[in-house]
C-alpha cells in the first residue's frame, strides 16, 4: 500500500513522510514543484496541488490513503482523481477555526471547511486533524529577537494553545495507520494555555537570554503583518487576538486518547527551536 503525503515542504507534511518512512511504509511525496523536493533515497515525488487536474491520475494510481493539505480551489478535483484511483481513507490537515460560530466568513476557517465538506460527501473514509495555533507561528518573532532580543506585539496578553508540529504529525500518521480513527475530527491542542507574552518568555528561557516585549497599536501590528500575509488572512488574525486578549483557554485537545501520552509543551518546543531565536 502506497501512502501520498502532501505538504512535504511544510514541517507537518515532512514530519509525517518521516514518520511514515521510520514504520517502514511505502510513501510519495506531493508537490507542486516535485523537482525541488529534498527527499530520502527511494521516496517518488510527483507533482500535485498547483491547481492542475491532469497531474492527478499519476499521482494517486496504486494510491490507498492520503495525507493532504487542504486544496484550496481544486477539492473538487481531487476528490474525483480519488476516486477514480480507489483511494480508501483521506487524512486532512483542516484547523480547529471550522468550530468556530463564523466558520461560514472567516477566511481562515472556510478555507479548511469547504475541503471537509467535500471529503465528507464523497464517499471516501477521511480523518480531520484540527490543530490550534502552530507553536511554530512563533518562528515569526525570530528575526526581531536575533537582532535586537525584543518582540513588538499589539496583543501581548493574547491567549492560545501552541501546538507542537511533531504532536500534529503524530496524530496524523495514527489516523493514517491504525484501525478507529476513520469519519472522525480531532481537535489537536498544545497541553497549556499561554499569553504571548509567555511564549516569549519561553522563548528567552529556552536561549537563556532576556527578550523585552515592547506594546504596539493594532494598526502598527497590521502594517507589519501586511508585509507577508495578505490583507483578509491578517484581519482575521488580529480578530483573533484581539478576542483571546487576557482570555485564557482551556487546551482540552484529543492528543492524550489519541497518542496515549500528554501534547508536548511549548516550553519543549522552544528548547528544541532554540537555535532559530539565537
Amino acid at each position: 500500500m502506497t501512502i501520498l503525503v502532501t505538504g512535504v515542504r511544510g514541517r507537518v507534511g515532512r514530519a509525517v513522510l518521516d514518520q511514515l518512512l521510520a514504520g517502514g511504509e511505502a510513501v510519495r511525496a506531493a508537490s507542486s514543484s516535485p523537482g525541488e523536493l529534498d527527499l530520502p533515497e527511494g521516496v517518488e515525488g510527483v507533482r500535485f496541488g498547483d491547481g492542475g487536474a491532469e497531474a492527478l491520475p499519476a499521482a494517486l494510481a496504486g494510491v490507498r490513503k492520503v495525507f493532504l493539505y487542504a486544496v484550496r480551489g481544486g477539492v473538487a478535483d481531487f476528490v474525483a482523481a480519488a476516486k477514480e484511483a480507489g483511494v480508501e481513507h483521506v487524512v486532512l490537515l483542516s484547523s480547529l477555526s471550522v468550530e468556530s460560530q463564523d466558520a461560514e466568513t472567516d477566511v481562515i476557517a472556510r478555507s479548511h471547511l469547504v475541503v471537509e465538506q467535500a471529503l465528507s460527501a464523497s464517499g471516501i473514509d477521511w480523518t480531520f486533524v484540527r490543530p490550534g495555533a502552530f507553536a511554530t507561528n512563533t518562528l515569526q518573532w525570530s528575526g526581531p529577537i536575533r537582532a535586537e532580543r525584543r518582540v513588538r506585539l499589539a496583543y501581548p496578553e493574547a491567549y492560545g494553545e501552541p501546538v507542537h508540529e511533531s504532536d500534529i504529525a503524530e496524530v496524523s500518521v495514527r489516523a493514517l495507520l491504525e484501525d478507529g480513527h476513520r469519519n472522525t475530527a480531532y481537535r489537536v491542542l498544545g497541553p497549556e494555555s499561554l499569553s504571548s507574552r509567555q511564549q516569549v518568555e519561553q522563548i528567552a528561557d529556552a536561549i537563556g537570554e532576556p527578550v523585552a516585549v515592547t506594546p504596539i497599536s493594532h494598526q502598527q501590528q497590521r502594517d507589519e503583518l501586511l508585509r507577508f500575509l495578505p490583507g483578509p488572512v491578517t484581519d482575521t488574525l488580529l480578530s483573533y487576538q484581539a478576542r483571546r486578549d487576557g482570555v485564557p483557554g482551556k487546551p482540552e485537545g484529543d492528543v492524550q486518547a489519541v497518542l496515549g501520552r500528554p501534547a508536548r509543551p511549548f516550553a519543549q518546543w522552544a528548547w528544541e527551536h532554540a537555535e532559530a531565536f539565537r
